[in-house]
């Protein structure tokens, strides 16, 4: 089956309500991700991911294809496996996992009109774009930030630098160089380098220390600022459910602290989505 897809001339039935579909949803969870405080409302998630489904089952059945349909199913729940668990251990937010799920199904591959000369999955080509989009962002704006209050580097993580230049001299002067993933291998690797460079600084930025009345379910909790031997002592969670909270109300424990400042990722897989659309070929061009 994942041949036939792959390699298949498959295209996708309903295409253009698939994609109108797609980015209304993905707009909607977006708004409210930059202007509700990062919460999409549950009920639009759920609606949302049922609606992908019927649009997906409803249009594989008139057009008797099910090949794409089970394709899509197994990449939408693998996807959906892999992010829970990065939900669950505070490094997505739950709303990114359902929008992810929601795309896989609606658009399982690339639209015709991109001209793919295989069908490789359209979630791949958002991730990227979104990936390396997201990585700027980061890079731009927290360095600023970071520099505003005058935060210290740890100088150690530069010698990551010369594996890349050795990577970069063997990669430019190799038949497979393509211009386009060397810049994105080395966007995604600086971003990488910054992180490590300005952790503790970064994490300092991107959190604040609320009361336990505060605290709102998928809070995610900054353990590492805080007091070791209170976090084992109650035996804190990163991502914080009702049940967690209500437990920490009946501790003695005041005030923690929370990353309130993440950047939301939805507003990033939406312009991605653009990119794949537009510039999704470009990923398998090889000069």
């Amino acid at each position: 089956m994942l041949e036939d897809v792959i390699f298949g001339q498959l295209t996708m039935p309903g295409e253009l309500v698939r994609v109108l579909i797609a980015f209304v949803g993905v707009g909607i969870a977006a708004y409210y991700d930059l202007y509700n405080k990062k919460n999409v409302p549950n009920n639009f998630l759920y609606g949302f991911l049922a609606i992908a489904f019927l649009v997906h089952l409803v249009t594989s059945v008139i057009a008797n294809q099910w090949e794409l349909f089970w394709f899509s199913v197994a990449v939408a729940g693998f996807f959906a496996a892999i992010g829970y668990i990065f939900y669950r251990v505070g490094q997505l937010g739950g709303a990114d996992v359902f929008v992810l799920a929601s795309i896989i199904l609606l658009l399982p591959i690339h639209p015709s009109f991109v001209g793919m000369s295989f069908n490789v999955p359209f979630i791949f080509s958002v991730i990227v774009f979104s990936g390396v989009l997201f990585a700027l962002y980061v890079m731009s704006y927290f360095g600023y930030k970071l520099y505003q209050v005058g935060a210290k580097a740890n100088l150690l993580y530069v010698l990551m630098l010369i594996p890349y230049l050795l990577f970069a001299y063997v990669y430019v002067n190799s038949f497979l160089f393509s211009p386009v993933y060397f810049a994105f291998i080395t966007i995604l690797l600086f971003a990488t380098i910054f992180f490590m460079m300005f952790k503790k600084s970064l994490m300092q930025v991107l959190s604040e220390a609320l009361p336990v009345s505060q605290l709102e379910e998928e809070d995610v909790l900054a353990l590492d600022l805080m007091n070791k031997d209170l976090v084992e002592r109650y035996n804190l969670q990163r991502l914080l459910t009702k049940k967690e909270i209500t437990r920490l109300k009946k501790t003695k424990i005041e005030e923690v602290i929370v990353y309130t400042k993440l950047p939301p990722f939805i507003p990033f897989l939406l312009i991605g989505m653009v990119f794949a659309l537009f510039f999704g070929k470009s990923l398998l061009l090889l000069g």
